[in-house]
């Protein structure tokens, strides 16, 4: 257990050298203040190009269109940066021969898995929260209507933790199988995004991690039993996967 802790504490230390933080809270937390904004702004933007009578129309905006926009970019852009952040995870360790002093020191190849696992998941789930409460704070400030409240935010919290753990856990799947950082984020985008081509048809919708993303328009886990059975049940059978192949990939 001291072993973990002292890889997990080197994961943070890293974390900071390699500035994967600052990474992590512009993909998570700069669109949150920059969408209600941008949204608001909007219909100045258009103003000469659209009638008057129409722009009240085509543009009137509730907190809540805020937030899905928010969440919306938030598929499109920050996973992105939570991909490529995470996706030198295990390549990075073992091409650059860094996995042998803690190796030699006794630690797990399990137990580095499941640090850089729960070092990347508990920043990108503390981003979310500061990411979801600005944007609740702007969108609530800007915008005329129905108000978006604490009992809003917690579910479609819950629900972007649990996918975007899918995510990481994805990332560090094929992070193990390439030698390359660029190789295991176009793959892990690849994948990731795919999940939403999936959530096109009815009946395949349920099973699709994307799901999840969809679900949060409803500000509650209502019909969402499904999709978060699969995608905790996708995310540990990638951990396990994971830790198989580091466990069988030669260390000179």
């Amino acid at each position: 257990m001291m072993t973990f802790k002292a890889y997990l504490k080197k994961e943070f230390l890293e974390g900071i050298r390699q500035y994967k933080y600052i990474a992590l809270a512009t993909g998570i937390i700069l669109f949150s203040i920059l969408d209600p904004v941008m949204l608001k702004l909007l219909p100045s933007f258009v103003s000469n190009k659209i009638p008057a009578n129409l722009i009240h129309q085509l543009f009137e905006f509730k907190p809540k269109d805020a937030l899905a926009n928010y969440i919306k970019d938030l598929f499109q852009i920050g996973t992105l940066f939570i991909i490529f952040t995470a996706a030198g995870s295990i390549n990075e360790e073992v091409y650059s021969q860094k996995i042998v002093f803690p190796l030699t020191k006794g630690a797990s190849k399990s137990q580095i898995v499941m640090a850089k696992f729960l070092h990347f998941s508990a920043a990108v789930c503390l981003f979310l929260i500061v990411g979801l409460f600005l944007d609740q704070y702007y969108a609530n400030l800007l915008f005329e209507g129905q108000k978006i409240a604490v009992s809003d935010i917690v579910p479609v919290y819950f629900l972007l933790c649990i996918y975007y753990l899918f995510v990481i856990s994805l990332t560090l799947l094929l992070s193990s199988f390439t030698k390359k950082n660029i190789s295991a984020g176009i793959l892990a985008c690849t994948v990731a995004y795919s999940t939403a081509l999936l959530s096109q048809f009815e009946k395949l919708k349920k099973f699709s991690p994307y799901n999840l993303i969809l679900l949060t328009n409803n500000f509650g886990l209502q019909d969402a039993k499904t999709t978060l059975v699969i995608t905790i049940l996708l995310t540990v059978l990638f951990l396990v996967t994971t830790v198989f192949r580091f466990n069988n990939l030669e260390i000179n």
